[in-house]
C-alpha cells in the first residue's frame, strides 16, 4: 500500500497546488512511483460537451480520450477520499492528495503564521505537518512547538526527509521481518531505509518476490525465504506422486492440516 498524505490549507491560495507540484517533482526524480488526486468541488465535467451528454444518457462510465490522455469520469455524490483512492489503478509508492481536509488521513498543512494554524487544528483532522512561510519564522515555530509538540514544522528540505521517515515506516511494515539479509540489506529495516531512499524496492526483498509456496497458520500468513518454500513445496509434490487420481502437473494445491 503507497503512503497517502492529504495537503491542505484553511484558505485558498496558500500553496497547496505548488507543494505538490515541488514534491511530486522531487520524489518522481529519486524514482519513486507519485499519483497525485485533487478535491474539486463542484464537477469536472461541463454541462452538454459530449462526454456530460454520455453520463445523461445513462453510461455508468463515460472515457475520454486524447493522443495524450485518457480520463476517465463516472458520476458520484460527495464520494470520500476512500473511493478516489480506489479509482487508481496504477502502482505507486506516494499518493498526494490536494483537498479532503476532513478525512482522517495523515495531513500537511500550508499555512502562514501561528495562528494560521491555531484555527485550522480546530476544524480539520490529523494533521502532522505544516509548511509554508511559518518554517523560515522561528518565533512562530517555537510558539507552534510549545502549543502543539505533536506537529512538525518543516521547511521544503525537512519536509522531504519527513515524508522519507514516513515513507520508511510504511515501507518496514509491508516487509516479512524475517531480517533473512538475502536482499543484501543486512535487515528488513535497512532494506525499508534503502527502499524510502529509492535506492532498491519491495521486489528486491526474496520472501515477497518468490511465490513458490505460501504457508497460512491460523488464519495468519507465514513469510518464508526462498530455501524453506521450496522444500515446502517438494515435500507436497513428493506425497502427491505417490497417489492415484492426481494429475502429471498440478497447477494450484492446497493443504489443510489440523492440529
Amino acid at each position: 500500500m503507497p503512503l497517502v498524505i492529504c495537503v491542505v490549507s484553511l484558505a485558498r491560495e496558500k500553496g497547496k497546488t505548488s507543494l505538490i507540484e515541488q514534491l511530486t517533482e522531487r520524489f518522481t526524480s529519486e524514482g519513486f512511483g507519485v499519483v497525485t488526486v485533487k478535491h474539486i468541488h463542484g464537477s469536472f465535467d461541463t454541462a452538454e460537451k459530449d462526454t456530460w451528454r454520455h453520463l445523461e444518457a445513462g453510461a455508468t462510465m463515460t472515457v475520454a480520450s486524447t493522443p495524450n490522455e485518457v480520463i476517465t469520469i463516472r458520476r458520484s455524490v460527495n464520494s470520500p477520499l476512500e473511493e478516489a483512492l480506489e479509482a487508481v489503478y496504477v502502482e505507486s509508492d506516494l499518493v498526494l492528495v490536494e483537498g479532503y481536509k476532513r478525512s482522517p488521513t495523515p495531513k500537511i498543512l500550508c499555512a502562514d503564521t501561528a495562528s494560521d494554524v491555531e484555527a485550522a487544528v480546530k476544524e480539520i483532522p490529523n494533521v502532522l505537518m505544516v509548511s509554508g512561510p511559518i518554517a523560515s519564522r522561528a518565533e512562530e515555530r517555537e510558539r507552534l512547538k510549545t502549543r502543539f509538540p505533536e506537529i512538525g514544522v518543516y521547511s521544503f528540505e525537512e519536509l522531504v526527509q519527513a515524508i522519507k521517515e514516513r515513507l520508511m515506516k510504511e515501507i518496514l511494515g509491508s516487509l516479512p521481518g524475517l531480517n533473512c539479509g538475502h536482499c543484501g540489506y543486512g535487515a528488513c529495516l535497512d532494506l525499508a531505509k534503502a527502499v524510502s531512499r529509492g535506492e532498491a524496492t519491495l521486489g528486491d526483498c526474496e520472501v515477497l518476490a518468490t511465490d513458490i509456496a505460501a504457508l497460512k497458520v491460523d488464519g495468519r500468513i507465514v513469510p518464508m525465504g526462498k530455501f524453506p518454500q521450496e522444500v515446502l513445496r517438494g515435500v507436497i509434490l513428493g506425497v502427491l506422486g505417490s497417489l492415484k487420481g492426481v494429475g502429471e502437473s498440478p497447477k494450484i494445491i492446497e493443504v489443510k492440516i489440523r492440529v
